[in-house]
């Protein structure tokens, strides 16, 4: 009898600690369907008890996905489902509005263009025979989604005849998050900062720098760096009323815009045109634009492939859907450049 509660004891200790894969939620005879969105989303949980509230988090949003559903939009469970509020990571500078507070040299500051009708739909992924936009990525629980927004505008100008490399986010948020400062590692950040290291530092792939998901030290010497930035530029709505007119013909000149949305209501969102009216205009979260159609956006995100279609978010255009035009940074000139060879070459 002692030995049959003491076993009991164990089985209930075991199953309170011990990490649950989708194999041992499939063996355990759980929900087919959750075990299925375990194992297409490589999800571990830590225990029994966590994985039934997840599950009951994910019942719950397959019902507000149901009534969001329509022919022009689709929602269901992605990789951020089964996230609850607290586990999700913002991009502070966003939040606490410092995009709008910045005193910015006239040099960096936007020139009214004149602005065109009737421009043709542009999209840099797939242009004249060459892509100019590197594969989806995933910053997973590490809000440096700034440095992944202005790595995909470098990989444009660090391969001008397209099919880039990818440019290291670990490297350009370190860099640029020293003591904390200008940035904030995986506590958000600017575009703008981002863009400003690179016309004096060295820019490094992704090969040499890998992603982390945390922020490390910065490593800016004898390195091979990519791309030298000369001018970039920041348009913000509160300055230009028509600044989503303008974005069109910014990226037909000048290539991918680094931006930022309100991510708000996105985590589930799976294909097709999000609309305007499904979220604020606060932005929280730095994307970029690569691209539009006659109505939307096209815009590559950092929340993995398994998210949106393909890693990309369609939002509606011309309504500022999300505060699109709300902050807007992007090169206006740079150039590929070899400064220097990667430190383990000398070796």
């Amino acid at each position: 009898m002692i030995k049959s509660h003491l076993f009991v004891i164990f089985n209930l200790l075991f199953n309170s600690v011990a990490a649950i894969n989708s194999t041992e939620c499939s063996s355990s005879g759980h929900e087919k369907w959750f075990c299925r969105y375990m194992a297409i989303h490589d999800k571990h949980y830590e225990s029994v008890v966590e994985m039934k509230s997840r599950m009951t988090h994910l019942n719950r949003q397959k019902v507000i996905n149901n009534k969001m559903n329509s022919d022009n939009v689709q929602f269901g469970l992605t990789s951020r489902s089964d996230l609850f509020s607290h586990e999700k990571k913002y991009n502070n500078a966003l939040v606490q509005r410092k995009h709008t507070l910045q005193k910015r040299a006239p040099e960096i500051q936007h020139v009214a263009l004149k602005t065109l009708d009737r421009l043709p739909p542009i999209d840099w992924r797939k242009h004249n025979g060459n892509s100019y936009v590197s594969s989806i990525k995933d910053q997973d629980a590490c809000g440096c989604c700034f440095s992944f927004a202005a790595a995909t505008v470098l990989e444009f100008w660090a391969a001008p005849q397209g099919y880039p490399k990818s440019i290291s986010p670990q490297h350009l948020m370190d860099c640029t998050s020293v003591d904390n400062y200008p940035n904030s590692g995986c506590d958000g950040g600017l575009m703008e900062y981002v863009f400003d290291y690179a016309k004096n530092h060295p820019v490094l792939l992704e090969q040499d720098n890998p992603y982390k998901d945390k922020q490390t030290v910065c490593n800016r010497h004898n390195e091979w760096s990519h791309v030298q930035i000369y001018d970039y530029k920041v348009l913000t709505r509160n300055q230009y009323p028509d600044a989503e007119k303008q974005m069109e013909q910014l990226l037909h000149l000048y290539g991918p815009i680094s931006i930022g949305i309100d991510s708000e209501n996105m985590d589930n969102y799976q294909g097709g045109i999000f609309k305007a009216d499904m979220c604020g205009t606060d932005i929280d979260h730095a994307v970029t634009i690569v691209g539009y159609t006659k109505n939307a956006w096209i815009i590559k995100n950092s929340w993995g492939p398994y998210w949106g279609e393909n890693g990309y978010l369609y939002l509606e255009k011309g309504k500022n859907a999300c505060g699109v035009a709300e902050y807007a940074v992007y090169i206006k000139n740079a150039a590929p450049v070899l400064k220097k060879m990667p430190t383990h070459w000398y070796h």
